[in-house]
């Protein structure tokens, strides 16, 4: 296989693995909160006992092996982004399941994850065995991460928040 179709069908299973990902936690996330029993050891009971939980445990393992199907084809560096592209996707299926309109602030989180996932893969490319970044290299990445949760963090706090 050619390296650009190698890289077309990674990005295809990485896709199929975040949608699996994604439908798991939104059905897992939905069966807990409607779980009647809330200690411990009867919740899980109870969620283990239905089947509509392990769907979802089935897409988990979907997207399991749709992930590691696509480091076969394509670079750690470009399969293990995609994967937040899980986020994403989550956030408009959950929205839809309950019935409810996705928010500007929902959005807009989207769409900074999508911003770092689009910044990450632009700079990181094929991964040869062997390579790392320099101590130079380092310290400017972790300087400028630094440099930007600090920023982040000193904006304005969402209400209720102190």
């Amino acid at each position: 296989m050619n390296p650009v179709t190698g890289t077309v069908v990674a990005v295809l299973l990485s896709l199929v693995s975040a949608a699996g990902y994604a439908l798991a936690a939104v059905a897992q996330s939905r069966l807990a909160a409607a779980s009647p029993v809330q200690d411990g050891r009867g919740a899980l009971r109870g969620l283990l006992a239905r089947g509509q939980w392990w769907a979802a445990v089935g897409l988990n393992a979907a997207g399991a092996l749709a992930h590691v199907a696509a480091l076969r084809y394509g670079p750690l560096t470009l399969v293990q982004p995609l994967g937040a592209l899980t986020l994403v996707a989550a956030l408009p299926l959950g929205a839809y399941a309950a019935r409810r309109r996705v928010t500007r602030t929902e959005w807009r989180g989207a769409l900074w994850t999508l911003a770092g996932l689009v910044g990450l893969v632009a700079v990181t490319g094929p991964a040869a065995p062997g390579e790392a970044l320099s101590l130079r290299e380092s310290l400017v990445v972790a300087a400028a991460t630094a440099l930007l949760i600090a920023a982040l963090a000193s904006g304005r706090r969402p209400a209720g928040r102190k």
